[in-house]
């Protein structure tokens, strides 16, 4: 069971590699902006649930353990319907022109270093940066987005996102 858990965790820490704060930043035009919201999403999306499994045995705090769970049921089903959204349009589930296999240390990979006392404060910081990333991608669908469907759930998440946020914050103050 742990080793093949293990390879999933590998293989969404390939495919999300591709996937950084920088390339949030960059702006698709038209309506391309749908595809590139979606591509960029699904491997974040997939390495936040890979992240959240890896801390489900290992959160020390019962608030923060609550809240990691509504964050993978919320990111899981977020997920769900991006990927059904690509694959109704046969597209692949991340942009062809990203590399997964560039080298970069993952928040997986460094999340998975760490153990015992200190793991929820690196979780949350994790989790922040994540979230913040997170809601770079939404807020670029929600502006530019040219289909209903997307835009509507881009809003979603950033609302989930925001809230989310202030949550981890919260968190790591206390």
């Amino acid at each position: 069971m742990v080793r093949r858990r293990f390879g999933w965790w590998l293989l969404v820490a390939m495919l999300a590699a591709g996937c950084s704060a920088s390339d949030a930043d960059q702006r698709p035009g038209g309506d391309q902006t749908d595809v590139w919201f979606a591509q960029h999403m699904v491997p974040h999306l997939l390495q936040t649930s890979a992240i959240l499994d890896l801390a489900d045995d290992q959160l020390t705090r019962p608030k923060l353990a609550r809240l990691a769970g509504t964050i993978n049921r919320q990111s899981r089903a977020d997920l769900q319907q991006l990927q059904g959204w690509l694959e109704g349009r046969g597209l692949a589930a991340y942009d062809p022109q990203q590399d997964p296999n560039r080298r970069k240390e993952t928040d997986l990979s460094r999340l998975s270093k760490v153990h015992g006392a200190g793991f929820d404060r690196v979780f949350l910081k994790v989790m922040l940066a994540r979230h913040k990333t997170g809601l770079r991608l939404a807020a670029v669908e929600a502006r530019d987005g040219a289909i209903p469907e997307l835009r509507t759930l881009a809003r979603q998440m950033r609302a989930e996102l925001l809230a989310q946020l202030e949550q981890l914050t919260a968190l790591l103050g206390a």
